[in-house]
């Protein structure tokens, strides 16, 4: 039996199945260890790894004024529900409030309105602010939520304390996102394993791509750890590792282990069933793997942390996910052999679902040109609303309303006139124009509380943001600030400026993305059309495959869009409607939904391939390969959608739209795409699927999945 490269490593897994099974357990145990020193690895910092004007102003700033960096302003916002200000209760939550501040370790300074200084208080006396210097030290966490129990314990009755400072953003911020991480987990687990159970009909079987997914997931989570402590990580590549493992782990293990019970149900031995699902399914597992991480690579061009950091951990858990799909899973098919069928449900119904997908495709491929057109037309359908996108970072509003964080800076919004954010204006060679310039910024309707701060020959400008990050305003101010504001009182004087600050950086980080998305989608859309031209020796399949992967990414890209921009059924689904789409979201979706897309493509064709291989007939084999994947995709897609919308269900604005895209654009892929449109344009090309130019003739010949030898006989397939 010629069993091939993925053949032998699970026929070596399978020899000695506990050796194997060791072995993982040793590096999940030190997966597990290292995983503890997970915190010191990652940061919640976002940073361009070139150089903008924002950069540019930090550094400066950095470099003039760093011994003023080492601390930051956590201001605490007391407001009260009848009480005002000087009343003796609301004096009294302050004394308790900043009495907490002054002994909290880590707080340098604290300062609160008093009745000689009343201000800041709002006009209505029915808020005030409390301001503390915080130093945040090595351990940030541990001093924001020290800042955090103080305020809890200063609240009384009719008063509310809310933290809008730094430190505190960054710990509610994490909460969050760990929130969203158990949230997600548990959704995509228990959804995940009912749809397996359905799928394959048997518990044993069904728990099988999950143990696979597990431990992709902790393998994955250790080499995080250790690559942190070298390399800058964004916490966010702890979601992304989850989210991909759950996907890709079930994924891969779910092929192979349908294609073992089903060698099972041809009479092979477990031996033989491990060799052949080796030398099939796993080589699939191995070619779907390569353009996944293909497809993943992109995202490190992109010279940002939070980029490099997602791209970072969905390329750890995908290996992981491929290796232990190789290697362990075949070692424990090999120990449970026949009794990976136990545990049979009443949903079972063996061989229904093969026959209801030969219907299917028979139907598609009777009227390939009309199923081509319908499916075409409702793709750019759904595509059109993303001529509308906007990139931007989603703003508070985009909060919960009961989040504590959004109601503080509400509450500065409203009683005070500012946002969250800061803008600063660095000007070198600075003279005498520093001065009109600050004014002409402090009247602009979108800056308050203008300073100036001096540093030699180098003046800071400082000014609070009055609009929302989010808000178009926002970033309508900033461009004011950059094009006709600091060149106007600059012009002529020989001095330059840069302007940073938290607006500054968003708009600088979407543009980096866009600059650097012509090289991403490039990289991705080669490197996917050479692995599909020498896998299948055809121009067509690659060509195909690349445009209706396009297509249906620009669909799910126009959902996207159309919910979250323009609100359709936002509230319905539990979503936030924001002005904009995290700058981020769109490069991300188009690299990972590439991925996954081109593994349902793979899995589908080399069925299609290797039934046309044996027969010739392009109808017949595009019937047989839809009815023999048909629920697998599925079953797939649906595990993939439940883990993803399990993520989207959180908090956090971002979450909702990664979340949300990813399982959008994998039902598009799952049943417009490869139930109508690859059957009805294969039907439609004929034998053009298969042709190769001949000066093409050079190209290596590769079997992505391998052939079986003759089974002894031919049974339906049990429960799948």
């Amino acid at each position: 039996m010629n069993l091939g490269f993925t053949g032998r490593i699970a026929r070596t897994a399978a020899a000695r199945p506990w050796v194997t099974i060791s072995a993982w357990l040793v590096a999940v145990v030190a997966a597990v260890i290292a995983a503890g020193g997970l915190g010191d690895a990652l940061t919640q910092d976002d940073r361009l790894l070139v150089a903008t004007d924002s950069e540019q102003a930090a550094a400066l700033d950095e470099r003039l004024r760093g011994s003023d960096d080492a601390t930051v302003a956590e201001t605490i916002v007391v407001t009260a529900t009848d009480a005002r200000f000087g009343d003796a209760e609301f004096t009294a939550v302050v004394d308790d409030l900043v009495a907490g501040l002054e002994s909290t370790p880590g707080v340098l300074a604290v300062a609160a309105p008093t009745a000689d200084q009343p201000a800041p208080v709002a006009a209505d006396g029915r808020s005030a602010l409390v301001t503390a210097t915080v130093d945040p030290g090595d351990d940030s966490t541990a001093v924001a939520q020290a800042i955090q129990d103080v305020t809890d314990a200063a609240t009384a009755e009719g008063f509310a304390l809310h933290n809008v400072g730094d430190a505190t953003t960054e710990l509610a911020f994490g909460d969050l996102a760990e929130d969203t991480l158990a949230r997600g987990e548990m959704i995509g687990i228990a959804v995940a394993l009912v749809i397996l159970v359905v799928v394959f009909g048997a518990l044993v079987a069904a728990g099988l791509p999950l143990l696979v997914a597990v431990v992709s997931i902790v393998t994955a989570v250790g080499a995080t750890a250790i690559i942190g402590q070298a390399f800058e990580l964004s916490f966010f590549i702890v979601n992304m590792i989850t989210m991909m493992g759950l996907a890709l782990g079930i994924d891969y293990s779910l092929v192979a282990v349908q294609r073992f019970r089903e060698e099972l149900a041809h009479g092979r031995t477990v031996r033989d069933a491990v060799a052949i699902t080796g030398s099939t399914a796993n080589r699939a597992v191995l070619f779907s793997g390569v353009t996944v991480l293909i497809s993943l690579l992109g995202l490190l061009l992109v010279p940002s942390t939070i980029m490099r950091s997602l791209g970072a951990g969905a390329i750890l858990v995908a290996i992981m996910s491929i290796v232990s799909a190789l290697t362990l899973l075949p070692a424990v098919l090999r120990l449970l052999g026949h009794r990976v069928n136990r545990g049979r449900v009443p949903t079972a119904h063996p061989g229904r679902e093969p026959r209801t997908w030969t219907a299917i495709a028979r139907t598609v491929t009777a009227r390939p040109a009309v199923s081509a057109v319908a499916g075409l037309g409702l793709l750019v359908a759904l595509a059109l609303p993303m001529l509308s996108i906007r990139l931007a970072f989603p703003g508070l509003e985009s909060l919960p309303a009961d989040n504590e964080l959004r109601q503080g800076v509400e509450v500065l919004v409203e009683d005070y006139g500012l946002g969250q954010s800061s803008t600063v204006i660095a000007i070198e060679d600075a003279g005498g124009a520093v001065a009109d310039l600050a004014d002409a910024v402090e009247a602009d309707p979108a800056y308050a509380e203008t300073t100036v701060d001096w540093r030699g020959g180098t003046a800071f400008i400082d000014t609070r943001d009055v609009y929302d990050a989010a808000d178009p305003a926002a970033a309508d101010a900033l461009h004011r600030l950059r094009d006709n504001l600091v060149p106007a009182a600059l012009d002529g004087t020989g001095a330059t400026a840069v302007v940073g600050g938290g607006q500054a950086e968003a708009v600088d980080f979407a543009s980096v993305i866009v600059d650097h998305t012509p090289a991403v989608i490039g990289m991705v859309l080669g490197a996917s059309f050479l692995l599909l031209l020498v896998a299948f020796r055809s121009l067509a399949i690659p060509l195909t495959a690349i445009a209706l992967n396009v297509i249906s990414a620009a669909a799910a890209f126009g959902l996207l869009v159309g919910v979250f921009q323009l609100g359709w059924g936002a509230d319905l689904l539990g979503f936030a409607q924001v002005d904009a789409i995290a700058p981020w979201i769109p490069l991300f979706l188009f690299a990972v939904l590439f991925g996954l897309s081109m593994d349902y493509h793979v899995f589908l064709i080399s069925r299609i391939k290797e039934r046309h291989d044996a027969t010739g007939d392009t109808r017949d084999a595009v019937v047989f390969g839809l009815s023999r994947t048909g629920s697998l995709i599925t079953g797939a897609a649906l595990i993939m959608v439940a883990v993803f919308l399990g993520f989207a269900l959180g908090d956090l604005a971002e979450f909702q739209q990664m979340g949300f895209g990813l399982a959008a654009a994998v039902v598009i892929d799952a049943t417009v795409v490869r139930t109508i449109l690859v059957p009805s344009l294969m039907t439609l090309l004929g034998r053009h699927n298969w042709t190769l130019p001949s000066w093409l003739g050079w190209l290596p010949r590769l079997s992505v999945e391998g052939h079986a030898p003759e089974a002894p006989r031919d049974k339906e397939l049990v429960g799948v």
